[in-house]
């Protein structure tokens, strides 16, 4: 058992490695509250599992991508920290008060890990700990509570508060962690360690079980880098995401034909036995993951350019990504008319039919990295989608809803250029792009005026109710029905044109005139419902709905 304070004593000694076996820091700064909750009330944590070995394993060292303090090479033992890096992270940095990011690309800035001085009151009272900002006379920071000069940086603090916040200090500091050591001297016996330590605990990624596998190359370095050069709507990418298509380029016959974790440990397992085997491998790895890196990225450009997939919201599937990357992997100049059409085809029958979900989604995925392999050889590829969608999930699917439908929909709003309704002038798609926008999905008909005719929220949040408009203007529009604030516009020269942009029915037999709201609300789901199906297979050049 060692004490928190004598932990910090060797962290900042350096003593501790982290492997590349090991993942990135992936807590948020609840999470991080919630461990020194546990610390103060005395629960247990876990224990810190290390395994101990010589300077001939400093290979193994992760140089990039901590939390903690670098490993001091001059040290004669490593102590690999083999579980208990997030919590020890989280130790470290509640003492030290930086700004770290975490997996996710979040900022966690652990000076906003705070103690409540005015002490929990009641049964429903909050944590001890939270992650926010330190208030005067509530909370403060813990990286004042555990600094050596406490007493200074707490002194405006009265007497009770003072001793709380001391109180504090002490908990934290003489909690006692369990250290247990690994003696084992086999590398492969140490990994399996890791990944069934994990298993048992907070699961670990199909992706960190391959970057586990992974001792001859470091695919963790990689994936990072790759996923560090996507565009901003794109920088919370899943590791999984990104190695997928790399299992895909795999030359055949090895390649094994599945998808997901199974897929990724694989593929890693196979060029760690090339590798093993030639001495070249590695050199051949190398210039694959270039090609494949060139591929995605390419991927990710002419889905934005092509289908306005402004970012992960707008993605109807991330294993898309993985499939069409296959495509520019082997083809690299851009595609022609033919092969546009194409691949336009697999995108809108893809997001409308949800092939890549549920029942049937390892099929799709696989068939579809066979066609893209031969679209990519020749012109004649066809894109074949039989399974075709029923109009009524359109009316069905809620705009809430993280479904691939939602998305393809949202990614046919913004290829209609909409525009403003108030002044005809287009849009700022990129602004819609932000997750936190919620504000840019306007109801045509309010949500609170629907709701006060007795409608639920699976109608006023469909996605027939639902179009691209920035939220100060949406807000404007106040709960008032489209008949009162469409009546301004109603006979400016823009209005047709801006109502064609956000696929609503505008003409002198549009329900959206009609008086009484019930009566048109729902005749306007049914105009509105044809609009958008009409507008997919547009987009798509084929056919994607069955006929009612």
């Amino acid at each position: 058992m060692t004490k928190v304070r004598d932990l910090h004593r060797q962290l900042e000694d350096r003593v501790f490695a982290v492997p590349k076996v090991q993942r990135e820091f992936v807590w948020n700064g609840a999470r991080a509250a919630a461990l020194l909750d546990s610390i103060y009330r005395g629960m247990p944590i876990g224990s810190i599992l290390i395994w101990e070995t010589g300077r001939a394993n400093c290979d193994l060292l992760r140089p990039s991508l901590n939390v903690l303090p670098l490993y001091d090479t001059h040290n004669k033992i490593i102590r690999y920290l083999i579980d208990g890096q997030q919590r020890l992270s989280v130790l470290y940095q509640a003492l030290k008060g930086d700004c770290k990011k975490n997996s996710s690309g979040q900022d966690v800035d652990f000076r906003r890990l705070s103690f409540r001085i005015d002490g929990p009151k009641g049964k429903d009272a909050p944590d001890w700990f939270s992650y926010r900002k330190a208030v005067q006379g509530q909370y403060v920071s813990v990286a004042d509570v555990l600094a050596p000069n406490w007493k200074r940086l707490l002194r405006g603090l009265n007497m009770t508060q003072f001793r709380r916040a001391h109180l504090c200090r002490e908990r934290l500091l003489d909690y006692r962690v369990p250290v247990i050591i690994v003696e084992s001297a086999d590398l492969d016996e140490v990994r399996e360690t890791f990944i069934r330590v994990n298993t048992q605990g907070m699961k670990i990624s199909g992706a960190d079980r391959a970057f586990a596998r992974a001792s001859k190359i470091d695919l963790r370095e990689k994936a990072h880098d790759l996923r560090e050069h996507l565009p901003n709507g794109f920088r919370g990418l899943e590791y999984a995401a990104v190695l997928l298509g790399f299992t895909f380029v795999d030359p055949e016959p090895e390649r094994e034909p599945d998808v997901g974790a199974r897929a990724m440990e694989n593929a890693v397992a196979r060029w760690e036995r090339r590798m093993k085997a030639d001495g070249a491998a590695k050199k051949q790895f190398l210039l694959q993951w270039g090609r494949y890196r060139m591929a995605f990225l390419k991927t990710l450009d002419y889905l934005h350019d092509n289908f306005s997939v402004l970012g992960l919201n707008f993605l109807p599937s991330v294993n898309m990504l993985a499939t069409l990357a296959v495509f520019f992997y082997h083809h690299k100049a851009a595609p022609s008319s033919k092969r546009r059409a194409e691949i336009c085809k697999w995108f809108w029958a893809t997001g409308v039919g949800k092939r890549y979900s549920g029942r049937g989604h390892r099929q799709n995925i696989l068939g579809d990295v066979d066609f893209f392999e031969k679209l990519a050889r020749t012109e004649r590829a066809v894109f074949h989608f039989e399974n075709l969608a029923d109009p009524s999930d359109v009316q069905k699917t809620e705009y809430t809803q993280p479904a691939a439908l939602t998305k393809a929909f949202l990614c046919l709003l913004a290829c209609q250029e909409p525009c403003y309704l108030k002044s005809g002038e287009c849009f700022p798609l990129e602004k819609a792009a932000a997750s936190a926008n919620r504000g840019d999905r306007h109801h045509v008909f309010p949500k609170a005026l629907l709701n006060n005719y007795g409608f639920r929220h699976r109608d006023y949040n469909s996605l027939c109710n639902i179009s691209l408009v920035v939220a100060e203007e949406n807000q404007s529009f106040g709960s008032d029905s489209p008949r009162t604030y469409l009546e301004d516009f109603r006979h400016k020269q823009f209005f047709a044109r801006a109502m064609k942009s956000h696929l609503l029915p505008y003409k002198g037999d549009s329900a959206l005139w009609l008086e009484g709201v019930g009566k048109a609300f729902r005749e306007f789901r049914k105009q509105r419902l044809v609009l958008i199906c009409q507008a997919f297979e547009r987009e798509a050049g084929i056919r994607l709905f069955r006929k009612e």
